[in-house]
């Protein structure tokens, strides 16, 4: 059986080099691959800044560390984690054991996605140290809005597509 890594992307700065989320998320990855714990690494994440998206970032820091470009898998037209998970899963191949790699304030609500389109993923967290106490906290209490968010406009698609 197939491990892959889908890693969700994060914000890339103006400059086009990573936010601290996205290397943490990326290095993660290809540690992972290194170590022989996944077979290919899906880079998602859309949102072009300065001329490079959040997938493109990723699959770099990937090929720096030593991931072999065949290795990974680029999907750079997604803008939110539905669209991650949504777009990656054209990526997979069949029965393939899924590991999401995210921060850990955003797992679940990766998981539960993920879940909604038939995966039933794993996921791995880097350490969120050096960031600070706030941002940490700042972070858990955007996923709360979004899980609600998300649990409503899941509860909608469900209705429509009883309805229909």
């Amino acid at each position: 059986m197939t491990r892959v890594a889908i890693v969700l992307g994060a914000a890339v700065r103006p400059d086009g080099s990573p936010s601290p989320a996205l290397l943490r998320r990326a290095t993660t990855a290809a540690g992972l691959y290194l170590d022989g714990q996944v077979d290919l690494i899906i880079a998602s994440g859309g949102v072009p800044r300065a001329g490079r998206s959040e997938a493109q970032v990723i699959s770099e820091i990937c090929e720096q560390a030593g991931v072999p470009t065949a290795a990974i898998a680029i999907e750079d037209a997604s803008s939110n984690t539905l669209e991650n998970i949504r777009n990656s899963k054209d990526f997979l191949p069949p029965a393939a054991q899924v590991v999401l790699v995210t921060d850990r304030y955003h797992a679940f609500r990766a998981r539960m996605t993920a879940r909604e389109f038939g995966l039933s993923p794993d996921s791995i967290s880097p350490a969120l140290r050096p960031t600070s106490f706030d941002r940490i906290i700042r972070g858990y209490l955007r996923e709360v809005a979004a899980v609600s968010l998300y649990l409503m406009r899941r509860a909608r698609r469900f209705i429509l597509r009883q309805s229909q």
